[in-house]
């Protein structure tokens, strides 16, 4: 539990550095472009911290995610383990209780043996009961009451053969049972190792089963420190994110203001970009050059001041509901939003030193006048209003109020 509080300090100091990260400094109304380069590094300073914050919350999580990897293996072990000995004890149980029947066996066997003995001791111990009453007279009329000498013999040697008889039965069923007892010996001491191997492996399972219990103690609480990990990481990278967006909205009011300082010093640009992207500057896309022509509506040979792109692209995509975008940064310095013929719906972007250009027929113009606007902001839609006959962009390019044909300029 001292892992886990130490941890849940650690998110507690993390959540608030992103607290204070989060805190933005306010976009300056009054103070010019000074206090937006100095909210600028304001908030470098702190996605630098954040950063570096965040980086140690990544470690941290790679090495929560590391730890539960190992975990998980030694999780798989004990229960590879806890399978092996319960397969073990399994067999060892079947074993035993194989040991016991044999045992039992055994000591039938003997039971059987000791009662044969006790019938045999019994015959003898009659003879010998007999001998005893009688004395040896008895067995002495037997023998002296033979018919023959021969006869004598045969009485005597039989006489001598069931008493050795006698004594050898019992001698070999007494060696029987001492076989028999020393079989069970051997057997119960067998049963008494196997009994004890038992206990060993019950105590080796009740071990496993205590490490399989803490292994997933400790992964339950290193799982739950890796999701509060991952929650702070989540958030500051969000953090981050948010910090980054307003950097860059505050980067786009610099470009702004310093483009507006130099449009309003009349510096002319340098070059252009294509104002319809993906709609070059090819023959193909130019449906209406510079100069002399004839007009497509009247039919009168007129001045045409632009080009007019059109058609459609290489991968045959119509032109119309494209953005347009500024050729050149600059402010807006006139905007006629309504299709009263002619020219239709078109703006005019001066870009300074004189330089001035002009999009017609739009569908919709997407700017106003006195915004200031950067190379390739788009401006409006690409459409058919005015005097057209279908979508297209009439582009013009001025320089000191006179026209220029547009083609003859750099664009990049």
């Amino acid at each position: 539990m001292n892992l886990k509080k130490s941890y849940k300090a650690l998110i507690i100091v993390l959540v608030a550095v992103l607290a204070l990260g989060a805190v933005l400094p306010a976009f300056a109304d009054s103070g010019g472009i000074d206090d937006y380069f100095d909210d600028l590094d304001s908030i470098r300073e702190q996605l630098e911290q954040m950063k570096k914050n965040r980086n140690k919350t990544a470690s941290e999580l790679d090495r929560l995610r590391s730890l539960l990897d190992a975990l998980d293996r030694d999780m798989y072990k004990t229960e590879q383990e806890l399978d092996s000995l319960a397969r073990k004890i399994s067999q060892l149980e079947e074993e035993i209780a194989v040991q016991e029947e044999r045992i039992a066996d055994v000591e039938a066997s003997i039971a059987e043996t000791e009662e044969r003995l006790a019938v045999q001791v019994g015959y003898l111990e009659q003879r010998l009961c007999a001998m005893y009453k009688n004395g040896a007279v008895s067995y002495l009329e037997v023998l002296f009451s033979a018919s023959s000498f021969s006869d004598f013999l045969s009485r005597f040697g039989f006489l001598q053969r069931l008493i050795e008889s006698d004594t050898e039965l019992v001698a070999e069923i007494e060696g029987t049972k001492a076989s028999l007892q020393v079989n069970r010996d051997i057997l119960a001491a067998e049963l008494g190792r196997q009994l004890l191997r038992r206990e060993e492996l019950e105590a080796s399972q009740v071990k496993a089963e205590g490490k399989r219990a803490y292994l997933r103690a400790q992964a339950s609480l290193q799982e739950e420190l890796k999701d509060e990990v991952q929650a702070e990481l989540n958030k500051q990278n969000k953090g981050i994110a948010s910090l980054e967006a307003d950097m860059k909205s505050i980067e786009a009011e610099i470009k702004r203001l310093l483009e507006l300082e130099r449009v309003r010093a009349g510096e002319p640009p340098s070059f252009f970009t294509w104002p319809v992207a993906g709609f070059d500057r090819i023959p193909y896309n130019i449906t209406s050059d510079f100069g002399w022509r004839t007009h497509p509506i009247t039919g009168l040979r007129n001045y045409h001041p632009g080009v007019d792109i059109a058609r459609l692209n290489r991968q045959g995509q119509s032109i119309g509901g494209r953005p347009i975008l500024a050729a050149a940064s600059g402010t807006v310095d006139f905007v006629r939003s309504y299709d009263g013929g002619g020219y239709g719906i078109y703006v005019i972007v001066s870009h300074g030193g004189g330089y001035q250009t002009l999009y017609a027929h739009m569908r919709k113009a997407t700017v106003k006048v006195g915004d200031v606007v950067t190379m390739g902001q788009q401006i409006g839609i690409v459409g058919t209003t005015g005097s057209s006959t279908g979508n297209h962009l009439h582009f013009e390019v001025w320089v000191m109020g006179e026209k220029k044909n547009p083609l003859g300029f750099e664009y990049k």
